[in-house]
């Protein structure tokens, strides 16, 4: 009978943050990196996984630049194992384009040291998406090594083939059962052998639905050293057990295993049967979740194609300036960081990268909105509009003026609506500098007002829009609470909204949901036996400008201050809330709530009234998925926790029945949930503790470590967020589920126009007007409307940048979120290549739920 192989992977698992800094990672690393370099200079054949991330070796190299040409000597031997990643990534509460930024910047940083690993490594993140085969293969990996999220019964074994929700992608599946530290007391002793290797080859064996013959054991553990003599303790090894041992590595025991025969399976890895998934940390730690989705949309959506345009128009900024961005949020979106699960001091370093992150996009955009306006010399009745999106773009733009005059209009535009206006006072003895030395004057008032404009866009591209100062007030004050669409119309009554349609009445169709907390910073948790609280609302004003009608709910109710007040259920605090319903022609709706938070230990949620019997589908990367609920009968004995029905959503989520259907879209909620009243995201989850035991849904040991031995409970005061919060939702309406309209919708959302005006009434709106000089560029002609590349509607565009690695090209990725192929032509001299910008073939179609990536 042939002896079972078992292949022994010699590895770290490297956390940068935690419950410690990334600045402690640091400097532990100084000693174990060290010490592995030497351990591996020692022993040629040995190998070290040091755990799919290169950020960790630029934090090394930083302390120790000496050690580098021994890194690199290691890595091109391929001794040292690292990469494909930057950073251990979140793959549930993240676009798909940030997944591939990883893989890519991972790459880019790589490869000057030579080898970067070709495995799909990911060891403890915390479930995965159903298209992460799509992303691992646009990274040219045809595998995937995890611990989390899997039901062999489901995928066949521990080895399988996942798909992605099309037909085109797939990897090789491996998976740790017991974890990537399962055999981290590696020693070649007769008890380790006994106790720990061999029975974890023998519960992968039981386990499985055909008993492997090949089977991966990884030996190590968070931040643990390398494990020395590695081959040498193998060999005695084998004298002791029952199977034929070997010191390997991922990409090896990847390889052997995509040969055999696997089961199939397509759908997410989401299931907490033999790990913890913590499904409803999706609203743990809004504030990092609310940075980091901003910087994200601001990154794909905006610098990018920016960066495009300026480089188009004369302005060279340097792709080092654009990675430097990206490197702030990837480190920000690590599994732990992105989930929430850190200490209070772990976050505010997370909050200040955000911080950093979004101040360079915002410089980058400043940047060559500014000296694109110098070239083209705009006048005080001029407004430079900027489309990011390679298409044609006719819709509602939002346009910041600052202007003495009150009130202007677009008469080229086909509708000018008033949004927002803010007025600033006069000042006395405010000094400017002339020829003559400093000069007093008095500063006169004037107006910041953000309009809504009606106007075309050329195609990844500006215009030049010109505005005019009007005398009567564009905005007509309503007494009637109600707002009116196309075919929609939205009224306020007896404290409730309820919306009207041809297609559907929803009573009480918006408003907040209030509950108790008494979970932690990796899951939520009920207060058994509370009572919800419901939110309505006080008052209703109405306001007509142009063809946008708003109303803004505004709401108070007293609610328990702390999680001991919810058990005597003494109500002692007044919170406050407010919700800004806009309503455009075309009958889409956008939303915006915002308040103060002022409570302790609780969860709050916006509620959707959907039709009765409503079927759901949500975004997920490059596509969508519909659900289904867990069967909970005697869940305590199947699995590490309640699988409870909270999912994440990228983009997106749809509740559909008939001919009715309506589509919420935002990138500010990561989680959601359904019952018989609708659809409920969760805006936050606050909470004093970064691990508890024995919760509602999640009995035993504390996450986090803090039941274990040595380590105390660890509070977090400051993931009660006691701050001010702005959501952002915008609503459309469909017959049946139309993914078509969808794909539409995102690209309108993800790649929002920009405008901007050169004025000089406050230079501190942008914060490099200040400082950006005219004749930074060589003075050269620019046309008032440009347009680089219009891409066809039927596809949708999820990203458009300079090219990272083939020097003055541009990457263009198209996705297909339907159900079948679609016919796409290549632009001119445009090559089909993976998001490594390496040749791929192409049969002019792209496939179902798939993406293509051009350069051209």
């Amino acid at each position: 009978m042939e002896q079972t192989k078992v292949y022994l992977v010699n590895h770290t698992h490297w956390d940068r943050e935690w419950y410690f800094s990334n600045q402690d990672s640091m400097v532990l690393s100084d000693l174990l990196f060290t010490d592995a370099i030497k351990e591996l200079e020692k022993n040629h054949t040995a190998g070290f996984t040091l755990d799919g991330q290169f950020s960790i070796v630029e934090d090394y190299l930083k302390v120790r630049p000496d050690m580098e040409k021994r890194v690199e000597a290691l890595i091109k031997a391929g001794q040292l194992i690292v990469g494909p990643w930057y950073t251990q990534p979140d793959a549930l509460h993240i676009s798909g384009e940030s997944l591939l930024r990883n893989g890519i910047i991972g790459k880019l940083t790589t490869q000057k040291y030579g080898k970067t690993a070709n495995i799909g490594y990911l060891p403890d993140t915390f479930g995965f998406n159903a298209q992460m085969p799509v992303i691992l293969n646009e990274l040219g990996l045809d595998n995937f090594i995890f611990w989390r999220g899997i039901v062999p019964t489901l995928t066949g074994g521990f080895y399988f083939k996942w798909h992605g929700l099309g037909q085109s992608r797939k990897v090789t599946a491996i998976n740790f059962p017991q974890g990537y530290g399962v055999c981290k007391e590696f020693t070649s002793s007769k008890e380790f052998v006994e106790r720990s290797l061999d029975p974890a080859v023998k519960f992968i064996q039981e386990n499985s639905a055909k008993e492997p013959k090949d089977v991966l054991i990884p030996i190590g553990n968070d931040q643990m050293a390398i494990k020395k003599d590695f081959t040498e303790q193998i060999k005695q090894i084998n004298r002791l057990g029952k199977y034929d041992y070997q010191a390997s590595d991922y990409s090896t025991f990847s390889k052997k295993i995509a040969q055999l025969d696997l089961n199939d399976y397509r759908g997410p890895l989401l299931e907490p049967l033999l790990a913890r998934v913590h499904r409803t940390c999706g609203s743990s730690r809004m504030d990092i979740k609310l940075a980091a989705s901003r910087l994200e949309e601001k990154l794909v959506g905006q610098v990018e194609p920016m960066m495009i345009i300026g480089k188009k128009c004369g302005v060279e900024l340097q792709q080092d300036v654009l990675v430097e961005a990206w490197k702030k949020l990837l480190a920000s979106q690590a599994h732990d960081s992105m989930a929430g699960s850190i200490t209070d001091s772990v976050a505010e370093d997370v909050i200040h990268r955000l911080k950093e992150g979004i101040e360079i996009a915002d410089g980058i955009i400043n940047t060559i909105e500014r000296l694109l306006a110098d070239q083209l010399k705009l006048s005080q009745n001029q407004v430079l509009l900027i489309n990011p999106l390679p298409k044609e773009v006719c819709d509602y733009q939002k346009v910041r003026l600052v202007t003495h005059a009150k009130y202007v209009v677009f008469p080229t535009a086909d509708d000018t609506s008033l949004d927002l206006q803010k007025y600033v006072s006069e000042r006395q003895n405010v000094f400017r500098e002339t020829v003559n030395g400093q000069q007093y004057e008095t500063e006169s008032g004037y107006y910041i007002n953000d309009y809504l404009v009606k106007t075309h866009l050329p195609a990844l591209g500006y215009r030049v829009l010109e505005y005019q100062k009007v005398e009567e007030d564009p905005t007509l004050k309503r007494k009637e609470a109600k707002i009116s669409g196309k075919n929609l119309t939205l009224e306020f009554f007896d404290n409730s909204l309820n919306l009207i349609n041809h297609e559907m009445t929803s009573t009480n169709f918006l408003c907040l949901i209030d509950s108790a907390n008494t979970g932690d910073t990796y899951d939520s948790s009920p207060l058994q036996g509370e009572k919800q609280y419901e939110l309505r609302f006080d008052s209703a004003n109405v306001s007509v400008s142009g063809g946008v009608s708003t109303m803004t709910l505004s709401g108070k109710q007293k609610l328990p201050r702390n999680l001991a007040e919810r058990r005597l259920r003494h109500e002692t605090t007044e919170f406050n809330y407010q919700m800004k319903l806009s309503l455009f022609p075309d009958d889409h709706l956008q939303i915006h709530i915002s308040f103060d938070n002022n409570i302790t230990d609780h969860q709050l949620k916006l509620k959707v009234k959907t039709p009765q019997d409503s079927r759901y589908q949500a975004g997920v990367p490059f596509g969508s998925y519909e659900y289904q609920d867990n069967d909970l009968t005697d869940w305590q004995d199947k699995y590490a926790e309640k699988p409870l029905s909270v999912w994440p959503l990228d983009h997106w989520v749809t509740a559909y029945h008939s001919r009715k259907a309506l589509t919420v879209y935002t990138t500010d909620c990561k989680e959601f949930s359904t019952d018989d009243e609708g659809l409920k995201l969760t805006l936050l989850a606050t909470t004093d503790q970064l691990g508890k035991e024995n919760l509602i849904n999640r009995p035993g040991r504390a996450s986090g470590d803090t039941t274990q031995f040595g380590h105390p409970m660890i509070a977090t005061p400051k993931a009660e967020l006691q701050q001010h919060f702005d959501y952002d939702f915008t609503v459309s309406f469909s017959r049946g589920l139309d993914l078509n309209q969808i794909a539409s919708l995102q690209e309108r959302e993800i790649f929002q126009p920009l405008s901007y005006q050169k004025q000089e009434l406050n230079l501190f709106l942008n914060r490099l007007d200040n400082k950006l000089q005219e004749g930074l560029l060589k003075d050269h002609f620019l046309p008032r409307k440009l347009s680089l590349l219009n891409v066809p509607d039927q596809v949708t565009v999820t990203a458009c940048y300079p090219a990272y690695f083939k020097k003055n090209k541009i990457i263009l990725r198209l996705n297909n979120m339907m159900s079948q192929s679609i016919a796409y032509t290549l632009p001119n001299g445009g090559k089909a290549v993976n998001a490594l910008e390496q040749p791929v073939k192409y049969n002019g179609k792209i496939a179902a739920m798939d993406v293509l990536t051009v350069l051209i």
